[in-house]
């Protein structure tokens, strides 16, 4: 028999759980929440509709502006990964981290404060978009106030619950104030260190199988980086719900992942990395997210990869 968990509000330090919606998935095992992980990474469409109305509950629903106004969970507010990153220049890196000023300045326009509970929901069954955005609340320091909506926008619907095509509220006055973690971004001479000795840092590539073997998706050179494993994104979910902590510790265990070291995880531009960073966080392991991933790695051309066989 499936199992459901009914949450009470408690002090979010002592909120030490993992848990999955009411749409026929399993709940998360306890061992998810060890020492090590934040409480309360994921929680379910009706711990949300229960605490709907609590005054420090901030729920943001990532995706652009289009989906946002065809219909977003009641009370969320809007936001996009543009907000959250440094300006796009011509021949630069995409989507990396903005400055701290710049994080503060946004979460303070959202109503995102000191005591805020945030709850982040994706649009759809993909997850990277959702993950980004914990893990930019993680590097100012509030992931142990952060959840990620399990099923997101699609089960909140299926069962019914409030959706609203409104545009958001005058966000309240408040107070942020940043405790930046950059120990969570790897850097590139980090990475480097990695490939030189994988003893001691394990390094996983979230990208499709396609990818990390080479087929397209170079920047500008195909494959992947030495000494990296393959966990695709796509298999830690099914339709927007986390998988359950047992078969995520399999998962990462047959690509030779038991979180007995460090994890660095990379994609193409550092957003899918965000959804194997946050499983391994959640699984409480030791993890950092490559910002720069695939994109910068193959635009470095010292660098090494392994590529796929030249084409006869």
């Amino acid at each position: 028999m499936k199992t459901r968990l009914q949450i009470r509000r408690l002090p979010i330090f002592v909120l030490a759980f993992a848990i999955v919606g009411l749409t026929g998935q399993r709940t998360l095992s306890a061992q998810a929440a060890s020492a090590k992980a934040p409480a309360s990474m994921l929680v379910n469409t009706a711990w949300l509709a229960e605490h709907a109305a609590d005054p420090d509950l901030i729920v943001l629903q990532v995706g652009n502006r289009a989906q946002y106004d065809s219909g977003h969970v009641a009370g969320a507010r809007p936001v996009t990964l543009t907000e959250l990153s440094m300006p796009q220049v011509d021949g630069g890196l995409t989507l990396q981290m903005a400055s701290v000023e710049q994080l503060t300045a946004w979460a303070i326009a959202n109503g995102v404060g000191n005591t805020s509970r945030i709850v982040v929901v994706a649009q759809d069954e993909n997850l990277q978009s959702a993950t980004r955005v914990i893990f930019t609340l993680a590097y100012l320091g509030a992931l142990e106030r952060t959840s990620l909506l399990d099923g997101g926008l699609k089960a909140w619907r299926a069962e019914g619950r409030a959706v609203s095509t409104e545009a958001p509220a005058a966000a309240r006055a408040v107070s942020f104030t940043p405790k930046p973690r950059p120990e969570i971004i790897a850097t590139l001479a980090q990475v480097e260190a990695v490939t030189k000795d994988s003893g001691r840092t394990a390094l996983i590539d979230a990208r499709l199988p396609r990818f990390y073997n080479g087929d397209g998706g170079g920047y500008p050179r195909p494959g992947h980086i030495p000494t990296a494993v393959n966990i695709p994104l796509n298999t830690v979910s099914a339709n927007a719900f986390m998988k359950p902590a047992s078969e995520l510790k399999t998962l990462f265990s047959q690509a030779g992942v038991n979180g007995d070291k460090p994890i660095i995880t990379y994609c193409h531009i550092g957003q899918q990395a965000t959804v194997l960073w946050f499983v391994s966080t959640m699984l409480g392991y030791d993890a950092k997210m490559f910002d720069g991933s695939f994109q910068e790695w193959s635009g470095t051309a010292r660098l090494p990869l392994v590529a796929p066989p030249a084409k006869p």
